[in-house]
């Protein structure tokens, strides 16, 4: 394995955009979610499973690395023992913890992991831009000794073997939630004698990849990452081992992979859809709305016209509105009146057909594929996690077109546990990037993105102001 200089690694001013060099990056919002996202990757059917503990990885990320995490867990399904359970461990955007200072979205949630874990068993701490080139059950296995932390040298924690039942009293929960700096937790566990060496095929950083040898390699090098996260605020340039990087992208993209699948949906969503279906059935009678009054599906009435000209440039006569709350705009079909099968008058002509799992006279499945598929207000009520294979869904039952709208800010509504009805806030560029990627795994198919943003200053190209005071973006591309 080749050394390391000092300060190869950096990234200095001029890899910057000038929006990055004048740090106008924004306030990193608090974290709202209680707990890391699990991804499990159970044993394969037909596997005799291992007796051996699950291997627990830890995953330092954050919403603009979606790419990277995708890519991250698709390398270690294809190289992990197929009779093992692993589990995977997102995460983002905690809730309690001061981030105003930190150089990523995540940096010192690793410091969180004994807590996280329980303070329990063994876990691998990654951060997200990295790739397995090997079985990381060889590393969770691997000898400790009398170690607590496992790494490549004394000051590198960007991969980290542990043992969370002794540095339980070290790492700490509650000041890991306060602004401390790497040094400070280095400083603990060197102190009281539980660093160990590992390995440095288990943390090859860029350069130092060598093929055949290096079990992980490590995208260190911020403006050289293959999937480019932050385009606003650096430079990207090539990176001589990005096409490792890549080639699992399309191998994922070939298998149709994301994180969670419609069958196998996130706990979350299961949560979120359980509180909606109560909410079309009792109402919010904390602030006061009827069932008759809660999720009418009144929010299309701005995407009628773009809707109807899509219906005619594609030359459409049946859609499907998937997340049509009670769809009150719609007037009865009159050869099945009382059904979930509609019509409207600004789209002479077509069939359309209401779908939202959140109401019973609209839930039952899909009755084959549509021309268009539309959905407004929709999926900023979905996790984060989940809208991949949403997005995926939108795309099968569509044959020419899908109209999405993404609304950009927080709701005024809070759900029945306190959170807020937007649980996906994200900005324009990342709703695109996935439906961009979506569309990439679903070839062939038109389709038209409206985000809409509640700021007045914005320099994005084809914006217009609504009635409401949002502003409205519109991407479109063919898959």
């Amino acid at each position: 394995m080749k050394a390391a200089a000092k300060g190869q690694f950096k990234t200095r001013p001029y890899h910057k955009t000038l929006r990055g060099a004048l740090g106008m990056e924004g306030v990193r919002r608090p974290g709202d979610r209680k707990a890391p996202v699990l991804v499990a990757l159970d044993p394969d059917p037909g596997v005799t499973p291992s007796d051996k503990p699950p291997v627990r990885i830890y995953l330092g990320s954050e919403p603009a690395q979606y790419r990277a995490e995708r890519v991250f867990v698709w390398s270690v399904k294809k190289h992990r023992d197929p009779s093992r359970r692993y589990e995977i461990y997102l995460m983002k955007d905690l809730e309690g913890f001061d981030r105003s200072k930190w150089k990523t979205g995540f940096t010192n949630y690793r410091y969180a992991i004994p807590a996280l874990a329980g303070n329990q068993g063994r876990a691998i701490y990654n951060d997200v831009d990295q790739i397995y080139l090997a079985d990381p059950a060889e590393l969770f296995d691997a000898p400790m000794g009398d170690a607590a932390v496992l790494s490549i040298n004394d000051k590198e924690t960007s991969v980290m073997l542990l043992d969370c039942e002794k540095l339980a009293p070290l790492w700490r929960l509650e000041e890991t939630q306060r602004l401390q700096k790497h040094k400070h937790y280095r400083g603990l566990v060197h102190d009281a004698g539980l660093w160990g060496h590992m390995t440095g095929v288990w943390n090859a950083r860029d350069h130092e990849y060598v093929a055949g040898e290096s079990k992980l390699l490590h995208y260190t090098i911020l403006h050289t990452q293959p999937w480019a996260p932050f385009p606003e605020q650096l430079r990207y340039g090539a990176n001589a081992n990005g096409e490792l990087w890549h080639a699992l992208e399309r191998e994922a993209d070939e298998a149709n992979y994301t994180l969670f699948k419609k069958a196998e949906p996130s706990t979350r969503y299961h949560e979120l859809l359980a509180m909606y279906a109560s909410m079309h059935e009792d109402g919010r009678p904390e602030s006061g709305h009827a069932a008759k009054d809660t999720f009418k599906g009144i929010s299309l009435t701005e995407h009628i016209a773009p809707v109807a000209k899509l219906l005619k440039r594609t030359d459409s006569r049946t859609l499907l509105d998937f997340g049509a709350g009670k769809g009150q705009l719609y007037k009865d079909d009159p050869s099945q009146p009382g059904t979930r099968h509609k019509h409207m008058d600004a789209w002479p002509g077509v069939s359309v057909t209401c779908y939202d799992p959140g109401y019973a006279p609209f839930s039952d499945p899909y009755e084959g594929a549509y021309d268009g598929v539309i959905s407004t207000d929709v999926l900023e009520h979905i996790p984060e996690e989940d809208i991949p294979w949403v997005l995926d869904d939108l795309f099968a039952q569509a044959e020419k077109f899908i109209y999405a709208v993404a609304a950009c800010y927080p709701a005024k509504k809070i759900m029945p546990d306190g959170t807020n009805a937007h649980c996906t806030n994200q900005p324009p560029a990342w709703w695109a990037g996935q439906i961009a990627l979506a569309a990439r795994r679903n070839p062939g198919i038109r389709w038209v993105l409206c985000t809409q943003e509640k700021s007045l200053w914005s320099f994005e190209q084809r914006k217009k102001l609504t009635k409401k005071g949002v502003r409205s973006r519109y991407f479109e591309g063919v898959g």
